[in-house]
């Protein structure tokens, strides 16, 4: 189970690109998230600054209408937008946090688990190595025979595979 769930976060981590347009500086796939969220914070404040508008002129005209809310409007939106843009960046910065808190709780112990296998394994085909030149050794030797293998550490390819 636990396996299954960091292969999932692992599968799920992708980083946004930082590309960034427009005044606010809203990564590209945030602006899907943040679009809808301010048009859904403004539409219902326009509407209510129209109601307070026509409710206090209720003999004004269309353009009179238009020109007072769109004052007002312009203070609300761009209180908006910077709302917007908080709840959207810092809910991409808290979730942010929280996968980063549970890839240090799951994957990271998964990853240190295999890295000591891995470092078992290789000790493992270390000691097998030099136990079977050895044995080569002891029965060369044996027979009489010179033995001028060398040893697995000066065999190439080099050490951890590299041509020295």
């Amino acid at each position: 189970m636990r396996r299954r769930f960091v292969r999932f976060l692992i599968a799920s981590a992708r980083l946004l690109p930082d590309e960034r347009e427009g005044i606010w500086s809203i990564p590209r796939p945030l602006q899907i998230i943040y679009f809808p969220l301010f048009i859904g914070i403004c539409v219902p404040l326009l509407i209510d600054i129209v109601r307070e508008v026509t409710a206090l002129r209720p003999d004004a005209g269309l353009v009179t209408v238009a020109r007072a809310t769109a004052s007002e409007f312009a203070a609300v939106a761009v209180g908006a937008a910077i709302v917007t843009l908080m709840a959207v960046q810092g809910g991409y910065i808290l979730m942010m946090a929280i996968y980063h808190a549970f890839a240090n709780r799951f994957i990271k112990p998964v990853i240190e688990e295999h890295r000591a296998e891995g470092i078992a394994a290789g000790i493992e085909k270390s000691n097998r190595a030099w136990s079977e030149w050895n044995q080569r050794r002891l029965d060369t030797e044996a027979l009489g025979i010179p033995f001028d293998e060398p040893p697995p550490d000066q065999q190439s390819p080099g050490r951890n595979g590299r041509e020295e």
